[in-house]
């Protein structure tokens, strides 16, 4: 969930992992890592998920939303020189984005592509410069900046090269 001030954008986030049967909350400002807590079920009384939407509503009432679809801005992270024999390095690069842009509440990776002359991962983003900023730094972490373009896709569904800059 998502709540816009004057100057920026806070998110809110919880899920219940049944494994550990821990509560986990993550919150922050979109595009700065956020802080994170654990609570253990059995403090709490109630099912998951009545406890998930009762806390939703709670931060719904404080002014969080989940952003709409046509919010959501999109951008797509490709590398000109892997294609369809890299479907394993795409699954890779999907999960680090989903990490870099996850931690900071700017969005998450929404599927690829390796279909086409060039390996394609499309994330969801809140603040472009931000996730353009966050992709860049978990790819050089990570040593995949050789052949890295980010584009954002417009409304009208054209691509405008973000990195490397026109």
């Amino acid at each position: 969930m998502l709540h816009k001030n004057e100057k920026r954008w806070s998110y809110w986030e919880a899920w219940y992992d049944e494994t550990d049967r821990l509560y986990a909350v993550h919150y922050g400002q979109v595009g700065e890592i956020g802080d994170h807590y654990a609570i253990v079920a059995e403090q709490i009384e109630g099912k998951p998920p009545h406890v998930l939407q009762m806390w939703a509503d709670e931060m719904k009432e404080k002014g969080y939303a989940e952003l709409a679809e046509e919010e959501w801005r999109k951008l797509v992270v490709s590398f000109r020189h892997l294609s369809e024999a890299d479907v394993e390095m795409r699954y890779a690069i999907e999960q680090l984005l989903d990490e870099c842009l996850g931690k900071t509440g700017n969005g998450h990776s929404d599927g690829g592509d390796d279909s086409q002359e060039a390996l394609a991962v499309f994330c969801r983003v809140i603040d472009v410069e931000k996730a353009v900023a966050a992709v860049q730094e978990a790819m050089s972490a990570a040593r995949l900046q050789e052949g890295l373009a980010i584009s954002v896709v417009r409304d009208d569904g054209t691509r405008v090269s973000l990195y490397p800059s026109a």
